[in-house]
């Protein structure tokens, strides 16, 4: 029997380490702590512990099983050999009893009993000996199968070998390293048995880790396309994210943080030719180029920032795959993928043929939007919401006006979809299509150019919070219910006319908090301030005028969740912006500190994040500059966490949330993330615990004063992933604090 079995690291570590050895003492430490790195790791091969532990174990029970037969085997020797003597006694006293009755010429009744008396003792006798001496053949049939079993597991374990690699594949680019590959030299695979090296399937498990505690991650993007990764999401392990290698264009991309594991998914509109005249020479001549299918997009005033949102199984987003009729126009369609090429489909063409600029019609539309990741839950599937509009047919097909194929545009609506073309609906028509178009002498109806436009979608629960427009009510806050089965519209609901009317109440802001929703809206009385809901018109109310008088507007921003409560920034005419905390009461709604004193401003600003109970945020003291601060909730709990660049001068630059720069401020692990300028440095990833001491920049991504600006922070496992500038590219780098062991050449 062949065991197979990862390899018992402990159990061989000295032979290889013993190749590292020498006669001093440098590297005997060395060796000390490469035992000590190792040590550290194990824990990190859970997997591979378990059938190491299995193995040992098999092994020690297996000797402890022997042990325990061959005792009994002992036992059993000794009782067969006790019980024989005690036979032959009673086999000679059985012949004198025979001897005496042959010999008697009177009564012998007697002595036939007790001959009797004897027989049946030496039978019984007879089948005890006869039963142990098969329990000892069983018992010494299982010593052999014992005596068997650790043999083969010795020869296992004795034939574990080791071979020392040189990787660059299975590390990001610039760091690659020495692992030890451990296995069997057995020929398994692809592997050749007897080379003297462990290779491909013969290779049980890996040791080792690729140096550094920070690193690029592989991407081929050139000196002309150096915007690299953007719209970074995780998914099932794997970063998925756009990029311009320079030839594809802007396509989708995942990495697992190897340079291996980082290529393109699919190049969705691939390459496209036309049949060109060359003028000089008048000949035909075919002109190729490859162009995006995913990019930010700006039309008629409308500008659409290419999207991903993640789910568990699937990623969706939005993309070009083609213009339409050779025309200068085509939408943003919705997009699925698994993280494979086949997998990576359309899912829905909403935008069917519609002329964008036929018929007198005002289009201000350039494509899907505002996708919102709801995770599957039980049967349901990952599901996007979105915003989009939904056109169908040519805007004078007269036949297909008959069939009711051809319909005019929906406006931009609500939709939901399960990544199917079956499963791609409205769920929230607003605005009715209550339009016509002429298209040639005839009107048609009914269509909408506009819609309620959908934004700021939030999602609690089983119900999706956003705002959308119409004319009657102008902008304000609506919730759908998800799972609704009843069409399009019975699901949605209108939370309250804030600002009654058509005039618009501005929602904003949204945010989930005390078992509801926060929001900053306008009444048209109290000015832009903090609201909150739990979903209808008579729990949806101004929680506090926080700056008093007619249209005096707070304009509450940041709102970030901490616990139950929400802490922002806010503005009233005495202490200027502030940093503020609510419960949802009017009460439990004050200002925390007063940062800057006075009427100055400390403009407490995000994106702020929460790490230990505790959210960190930008704000200027008017002593110290833009600093990085944090708060428990608390007026004594909110303090400076670190001077970063000395004096008045700032080392933050936050505030922006723009679509090409994602996320600069992130918790990962037992730290806060963060990009910071010390006014040596430029502006570099640095991280913080919450002390002074503890907070460093961890990553000088463009050396000297040059500013790498990290971008786009992603948590992958126990690993940072960002963009930064090093001075000549934007990559993917990624940052963790390596637990090692790092394996040397002459290991």
């Amino acid at each position: 029997m062949r065991v197979r079995s990862v390899v018992i690291v402990l159990i061989f570590l000295g032979s290889v380490l013993s190749g590292c050895t020498g006669n001093n003492s440098e590297k005997d430490e060395r060796i000390e702590a490469l035992e000590s790195e190792l040590s550290d790791s194990i824990s990190d091969h859970d997997s591979s512990l378990d059938q190491i532990t299995t193995l040992e174990s098999a092994l020690a029970e297996s000797l402890s099983t022997l042990s325990v037969v061959e005792n009994t085997v002992v036992d059993l020797t000794a009782t067969i050999a006790g019980y024989e003597a005690e036979r032959t006694d009673l086999v000679g006293q059985r012949d004198d009893l025979v001897h005496q009755l042959n010999m008697s010429n009177g009564n012998v009744s007697v002595l036939l009993d007790e001959i009797d008396s004897l027989d049946f003792e030496i039978l019984d006798l007879d089948n005890q000996i006869l039963g142990l001496t098969l329990e000892l053949s069983q018992k010494e049939t299982r010593i052999n199968e014992l005596e068997n079993t650790i043999s083969t597991l010795s020869y296992t374990l004795s034939k574990l070998t080791y071979t020392i690699v040189y990787k660059s594949e299975d590390c990001p680019l610039g760091n690659p390293g020495y692992f030890i590959d451990i296995g069997f030299d057995d020929g398994e695979g692809l592997g050749i048995e007897g080379d003297g090296r462990v290779t491909y399937q013969e290779v049980q498990t890996t040791v080792g880790e690729c140096p550094g505690n920070y690193g690029i991650v592989y991407n081929q993007t050139t000196a002309e396309h150096d915007w690299a990764q953007q719209r970074v999401v995780e998914m099932g392990g794997v970063l998925y994210f756009i990029a311009d290698d320079g030839t594809s264009g802007w396509e989708l991309w995942r990495s697992d943080g190897t340079v291996s594991g980082s290529y393109i998914v699919k190049d969705i509109r691939g390459e496209e030719c036309q049949t060109v005249q060359n003028v000089s020479t008048g000949e035909d001549e075919e002109n190729c180029s490859n162009p995006s299918s995913i990019w930010d997009r700006s039309h008629d005033g409308v500008f659409l920032p290419a999207e991903i949102v993640a789910g568990e199984d699937v990623i969706f987003f939005t993309a070009y795959n083609q213009w339409r009729d050779e025309t200068t126009w085509s939408a943003a369609d919705l997009w699925v993928s698994d993280g494979t090429e086949e997998g990576t489909l359309l899912v829905n063409d909403l935008w069917e043929g519609w002329d964008y600029y036929c018929c007198g019609t005002n289009f201000d539309y350039v494509g899907i939007s505002n996708l919102e990741i709801i995770p599957k839950v039980g049967n349901n599937p990952d599901r996007v919401i979105f915003s989009a509009i939904h056109t169908r047919g040519n805007p004078g097909n007269t036949s297909a006006q008959e069939d009711g194929t051809n319909l005019g545009p929906t406006g931009e609506e609500l939709f939901i979809s399960d990544g199917t073309f079956a499963g791609t609906q409205m769920v929230a028509n607003i605005r009715g299509e209550d339009e016509t178009w002429l298209y040639g002498d005839t009107t048609y109806c009914c269509g909408d150019w506009k819609g309620s436009m959908p934004r700021d979608m939030v999602l609690i629960g089983q119900q999706v919070w956003f705002t959308a427009e119409t004319d009657d009510h102008g902008r304000e806050l609506y919730r759908y219910v998800l799972g609704n089965s009843f069409g399009a519209g019975s699901g949605h609901y209108l939370v309250k006319d804030i600002m009654p009317g058509a005039a618009t109440s501005n929602p904003g802001e949204l945010t989930r908090g005390s078992g509801g929703l926060f929001l900053s809206a306008d009444d048209g009385v109290h000015g832009q301030e903090l609201y909150f809901t739990l979903g209808d018109i008579f729990t949806t109310n101004i929680v506090k005028d926080i700056w008093p008088g007619e249209n005096n507007s707070s304009s509450p921003m940041w709102l970030t969740k901490l616990g139950s409560k929400i802490i922002f920034s806010a503005y009233d005419a005495l202490n200027g912006r502030e940093l503020w905390i609510s419960d949802s009461t009017e009460t439990g709604t004050f200002m925390l500190r007063d940062i800057n004193p006075g009427s100055n401003s400390s403009n407490p600003t995000g994106p702020m994040k929460i790490l230990n109970g505790e959210l960190y945020f930008m704000a200027n003291d008017g002593v110290h500059g833009a600093e990085l601060w944090k708060t428990d909730g608390t007026n004594s709990g909110t303090v400076m966490v670190k001077d970063i660049n000395p004096g008045e001068n700032r080392s933050l630059f936050w505030g922006g949330q723009n679509h090409w720069s994602g996320e600069y401020t992130h918790t990962h692990g037992d730290y806060f993330y963060f990009v910071a300028y010390d006014g040596e440095n430029g502006s570099e990833l640095w991280r913080s615990d919450g002390t002074e001491n503890g907070t460093n920049m961890v990553v000088d991504a463009n050396p000297g004063e040059g500013d790498s600006w990290p971008w786009w922070f992603t948590s992958l496992g126990d690993r940072l992933f960002f963009t930064a500038w090093d001075g000549n590219t934007r990559e993917l780098w990624f940052y963790w604090d390596n637990p090692g062991p790092v394996i040397s050449s002459d290991a």
